[in-house]
């Protein structure tokens, strides 16, 4: 018998004595019990050695330390070596979490009861691991060096002097009709005392974790079951759907929110974060007393609300998930575990498929009742008739069109008692006005601004009480929103009552931004590494071409920029499309002087590029001209289209990794993938060709395994959460009797974001160039060196960074290989098939994962070290070229064609000191028209300088506001992780 190593009597004598606690303290085992009786689970440590090999169960309130782990352990927590496990006995619960992303740590089994046992863990252990937590945060440096007093005294004035700079603009596009000048410029926020408030709200509030809707779901579930209803009989997933549906909506509490101009809340707090307890909502649970104290992003937690979550709501879903549905029928297969290492994709299916705009004007138009009834037709018409499941569709959308009338109905009559009880005249008639329009719509169409406004935002409210926050999007309000404004206008009968109208319209629309941040999504710990700083992503699309083709800028696509410029809010995520030939150059201006004052927002993106990118692909040309971006830049056809944008992140770095070690991810220390050619036995030693087939194999493998659990939780979505509201909001849905999740949507596909492209392009010219065209090493020995992450490899290094041509530096064979790589990645996913009969669509954006990715990636052939990120989206690796027209030019030289699921390119542009305003934004326009020009499909502009970020690292109570592109998404810098400020200052930045 092997003699037990000193770890594994230390963690079973620590596990012996938190079973010990839990026998001889009554308050402990109180937290084993639950609403349908006790929670009994499993954990299990071991390392990947079998020097470690522990357990411990809970069952029957009583707890047990186990020697070894026991069969059928619901989680085991596998550590890379002992010292990983004596490291996890020091930090506090969410840090576990953290060490997944490092490749510490991994897991085998439901996440559930490893957020679980860090619950009581962090219970048992109590202040003494805060105190711990403190202590190591207060010991953590700087990346950074702070900028001297003067300096960072000019950098905040700078940033406050743009918004006081705005000029008046010129009436240049034929849809503005009312706005003489269209910038607005004599508006300010202090001409909106209401929306500062709100701001104010937005900025200083933390977030609370609402339990209402987790409440409601689960009380209606634990009342009528799952699987099966209370008679035993087997549910129809869409119809037990929509009455939890109904029934959440009749129940949540309806808020007027103080002085609001829309009525109803996305959650009973001021701020709230939304949890999805059949999605991803447990994975908070080891969290529940230490998120008001974690460093990123920390929530408030209401004590009851607390222990509702722990002993009713997440131990009746724990097995009850997307991904445990998927561990449970299929065994856990590879494509899962390797969504769970975080190192190669992250399936967004285990949260949620909401990247995707549903079909506003149908409301606005008809309201919900005449949507209903052209569902009931359906459903009485005797040729062709519907199917069993189409019946049980539609019966499923007029189930839940009911419950957003059962909700605007609560806050018709909340705003009454409201008003019938206000002092203040001003705001009595606002809430009896309210409560009119509440009375009216959705239901019936609108017929005013304020009617529109208020039923887009109570069915973007009933939306998210479907479907989780991420990435569903508002599509484009300014062609949507324009005939209300019109009927106002020209209703007006004197030029002061119009101007009082166009101020009406910016409040409102700054009342319905600001509704928009009163929800987050549910982001435990180890999310603030993998999306730092992201919202919602509800993205806002503005400006471009009609369906028809022609010049779509109008009146309340100028009131919309207002509203971005006075905001300067992370989230609605506003996305410009521009048409080069039918957008007039002032439009163009205003867009990037509104970027210029934002310092971040909005995106740009050429109508001419994105239409095609999307053409050949059995989508009309109407369909396509009226596209909107969804989550973070991606595009949609509006109301119809179903295409799950952000499905999956997609890490093609770790290819190039793999094509180097023939399969073996070293970071995993996995031999995952196939094999490729073993590089000591000289198998890819031949032609780069040899190599490149390597790589494209890996790839290959990878976009298997990732489309493959893709797909399987597309599959868990049809049978656990189909989503009946948004089907009867998407086009195509009613003619084919199907939810959305089962391919109703008139048009099908999943986005693919992949990640790393200057990376890869980079990497495979060093291997290219000096292996294969100049021999001035061998593969072995660059393989060697980006296994040593180049210690000791120094003048190889040199001749990587020095001697081989980037992409972004104006080089024609580095872009000929960007296309090479974009094209396969391209071709490898779109011959994939969705189980909604779609394809799958390449684009090269990133969130923040080209961070995270980053963090789990070691060093490459392109001379980047271990664990730094990725250039973010497709951007060019700082250095690629001193000057910005060589990253113009190479990005515009990308085939559109394969890229369908648009780009984020980030540019990083510093204006001179003393230039004027409109010098600056002239710049920024002149640079934008010739990237457009160039065939440039999206572009994004930080416009901050290194030095601004730096002081923003040491003095973030001066920037809390300070807005940054991410890629594709905007951020509040100050809440960003250590490594995302670092990437975002490290960035090259070009000057104007």
């Amino acid at each position: 018998m092997r003699t037990p190593s000193p770890t594994q009597l230390l963690v079973f004598g620590l596990l012996q004595a938190m079973a010990l606690s839990f026998r001889l303290r009554p308050g402990l085992r109180r937290l084993l019990r639950g609403a349908d009786g006790r929670i009994d689970f499993s954990v299990g440590f071991r390392t990947e050695q079998g020097d470690v090999d522990a357990g411990i169960t809970f069952e029957g309130g009583r707890a047990r330390a186990h020697w070894s782990a026991p069969p059928c352990t619901d989680c085991v927590m596998v550590f890379r070596d002992a010292d990983r496990v004596a490291r996890m006995l020091r930090v506090t619960p969410n840090e576990i979490l953290n060490m997944m992303l490092r490749s510490e740590l991994r897991t085998e089994g439901d996440l559930s009861y490893l957020s679980l046992f860090n619950h009581l863990l962090a219970t048992l252990l109590g202040e003494s691991q805060r105190r711990r937590e403190a202590k190591r945060r207060a010991a953590v440096e700087l990346p950074v060096e702070p900028l001297p007093a003067a300096e960072a005294a000019a950098v905040r004035a700078d940033l406050k002097r743009r918004s006081g700079a705005r000029e008046a603009g010129e009436a240049a596009d034929p849809g503005v009709k009312y706005l003489a000048d269209p910038h607005l410029a004599h508006l300010s926020l202090e001409d909106f005392p209401r929306l500062a408030r709100f701001l104010d709200i937005h900025f200083q509030r933390r977030p609370e974790i609402s339990a209402e809707r987790a409440r409601l779901v689960t009380e209606w579930h634990r009342e009528n079951g799952l699987d099966t209803d209370r008679t035993g009989a087997p549910w129809d997933p869409r119809l037990r759907q929509a009455e939890v549906f109904r029934h959440l909506m009749e129940r949540r509490r309806p808020i007027i929110r103080e002085d609001d101009l829309l009525a109803g809340t996305t959650t009973d707090k001021e701020i709230g974060v939304v949890l999805y307890p059949d999605a991803h909502g447990a994975l908070i649970w080891g969290e529940l007393s230490s998120l008001p104290e974690r460093e990123l992003n920390p929530y408030d937690v209401a004590d009851a609300d607390a222990e509702l979550l722990h002993h009713e709501v997440f131990p009746y879903w724990s097995g009850r998930t997307f991904r445990e549905l998927v561990r449970r029928e299929q065994g856990a297969p590879l494509c899962q575990q390797l969504d769970e290492r975080f190192a190669v994709y992250f399936i967004w299916k285990t949260v949620g498929i909401s990247h995707t705009i549903p079909d506003f004007p149908s409301v606005l138009s008809r309201g919900t009742r005449g949507m209903a009834a052209e569902v009931q037709a359906a459903l009485d018409r005797d040729d062709d008739p519907l199917d069993d499941e189409g019946r049980s569709t539609c019966q499923a959308m007029l189930i839940t069109l009911q419950g957003v009338e059962a909700y605007a109905a609560n806050l018709s009559r909340q705003a009454a008692t409201e008003a019938a009880a206000e002092a203040d005249p001003r705001r009595r008639a606002e809430l009896e006005r309210l409560s009119e329009i509440c009375a009216r719509v959705p239901c019936l169409p609108a017929r005013s601004l304020d009617e529109a406004v208020n039923a887009v935002w109570m069915v973007w409210v009933a939306m998210h009480m479907e479907n989780t926050n991420t990435g569903l999007s508002l599509g484009r309000l300014d062609q949507w929103l324009q005939p209300y404004f019109e009927a106002d206008m020209a209703a007006a009968k004197t030029d002061e009552e119009r101007e009082a109208l166009a101020r009406r319209a910016v409040e409102l629309c700054g009342c319905l931004f600001m509704r928009c941040t009163d929800h987050l999504p549910l982001v435990p710990d180890i999310g603030n590494y993998l999306f730092g700083g992201s919202s919602s992503d509800q993205a806002i699309t503005l400006g471009g071409v009609s369906p028809e083709g022609e010049d779509a800028v109008n009146d309340m696509t100028y009131v919309l920029l207002k509203v971005t410029e006075l905001l300067g809010i992370r989230d609605p995520n506003v996305n410009a499309r521009f048409h080069p030939k039918k957008n007039s150059e002032a439009y163009l201006r205003r867009l990037c002087e509104v970027n210029y004052i934002t310092a971040a927002t909005p995106s740009l993106h050429n109508d001419e590029a994105v239409f095609e990118s999307l053409a050949g692909r059995g989508y009309p040309d109407e369909a396509v001209r009226d596209w909107s971006a969804t989550g973070c830049v991606e595009p949609t056809l509006s109301g119809q289209h179903m295409g799950h944008t952000g499905g999956t992140m997609f890490n093609m770095v770790a290819a190039v990794e793999m094509a180097l070690n023939n399969g073996r991810h070293p970071l995993m220390r996995w031999e995952v993938g196939p094999e490729t050619g073993d590089i000591e036995g000289g198998a890819l030693g031949q032609d780069f060709e040899a190599f490149f087939d390597a790589f494209a194999a890996q790839l290959d493998f990878l976009a298997e395994q990732s489309t493959a659990y893709n797909n399987l939780l597309g599959e868990a979505h049809a049978r656990l959460r189909p989503t009946p509201l948004l089907s009867a909001f998407t086009r195509g849905c009613l003619e084919r009797g199907r939810d959305v999740t089962a391919g109703g949507a008139r048009y099908n596909s999943s986005g693919v974001a992949c990640i790393g492209l200057a990376d890869v392009t980079d990497s495979l010219m060093a291997v290219k160039t000096l292996v294969y065209d100049q021999e001035r090493v061998t593969l072995e020995q660059l393989r060697q060196a980006v296994a040593d992450d180049f210690e000791g490899h120094d003048l190889l290094r040199a001749l990587v960074r020095n001697k081989v041509p980037l992409f972004g530096s104006g080089d024609a064979d580095a872009l000929d290989m960007a296309n090479r790589v974009a094209r396969l990645a391209h071709d490898l996913f779109d011959r994939r098939e969705n189980t909604r009969g779609g394809p799958y669509r390449a684009g090269f954006w990133s969130m923040s994962n080209h961070v995270a990715f980053g963090t789990l990636t070691g060093a490459l052939p392109s001379g980047r070290r271990a664990g730094k990120a990725f250039t973010p989206g497709l951007t060019p690796q700082p250095g690629a070229s001193p000057s910005l027209l060589d990253n113009l030019r190479d990005v515009a030289g990308l085939d559109p064609r394969s890229m369908p699921n648009n780009i984020a390119f980030n540019v990083k542009v510093v204006p001179r000191a003393g230039e004027p305003h409109r010098r600056t934004v002239e710049t920024m326009a002149a640079y934008a028209r010739a990237y457009f020009d160039l065939g440039g499909m999206q572009m994004q502009l930080n416009v901050v300088t290194s030095e601004m970020l730096r002081d923003a690292v040491a003095n973030p109570e001066h920037y809390r506001n300070l807005l940054v592109r991410i890629s594709g998404y905007n951020a509040y810098f100050v809440t960003l992780n250590r490594d995302m400020q670092v990437e975002l200052i490290e960035r090259s930045e070009y000057g104007l």
